[in-house]
């Protein structure tokens, strides 16, 4: 009986349901995910490649194309993979609620706020038609953000710094600067400035809250 010829090294097969074969070098995906979010805030996602991201990152296209099928499962990967905001870690603490509301807007977080506001301004068209997209942006995003917001709102009940009364009121203002925050980005074709959170933050949140400043 003739023996069959065994698999190259380089040949992926199937045994007992699990591909085996060469691994993916994943020592290159931190670049790749980087400078995925870079040609996000360059070019919007409508516009960006994997080609593109490929010719930016010296990799052959076939490498991406081995690890993400298609530009959202690339850009999904670049969203998951820059992590958490810091402050659902730590929160700031700065010594009024004001501050630490605006610490956590001008968290360094994906580069800082202009950077981070470019790239989900660059995604705000894609979530509306990508249901995957919006999902992972809602829970690796939106919701730790409206944690935090929550958190330390809760935590100026506790030091005093607001009354008990407005306790109940903490959920739904916990994402009302999220919830701006998106709606601007889908609507405005104009950057979005500091001024509008701090505008946010005194005018709607703290006005809520019954605090003012100014």
């Amino acid at each position: 009986m003739e023996t069959p010829a065994p698999a190259s090294p380089a040949r992926r097969t199937v045994t007992n349901g699990q591909r085996t074969g060469r691994p993916y070098d994943h020592s290159s995906d931190a670049l790749i995910l980087a400078n995925t979010l870079d040609l996000l805030v360059e070019r919007g996602y409508e516009r960006v490649t994997l080609d593109e991201v490929a010719a930016r990152t010296g990799k052959a296209k076939t490498t991406l194309y081995r690890r993400w099928a298609t530009k959202e499962d690339l850009v999904i990967a670049a969203i998951r993979a820059a992590g958490r905001p810091p402050e659902a870690d730590r929160l700031p603490d700065l010594g009024s609620l004001r501050a630490n509301l605006l610490a956590v807007v001008d968290s360094p977080w994906l580069g800082g706020p202009q950077r981070r506001l470019s790239i989900f301004a660059g995604l705000a068209s894609a979530t509306q038609v990508s249901e995957r997209l919006a999902d992972v942006i809602r829970s690796e995003v939106t919701e730790p953000y409206v944690e935090v917001y929550r958190r330390l709102l809760h935590r100026s009940i506790d030091d005093g710094e607001t009354t008990a009364h407005f306790a109940a009121s903490t959920d739904l203002l916990a994402e009302v600067i999220p919830a701006m925050s998106t709606h601007r980005l889908s609507t405005s074709r104009e950057p979005v400035q500091r001024d509008f959170f701090v505008s946010v933050v005194d005018d709607v949140v703290l006005a809520a809250l019954g605090m003012t400043t100014r």
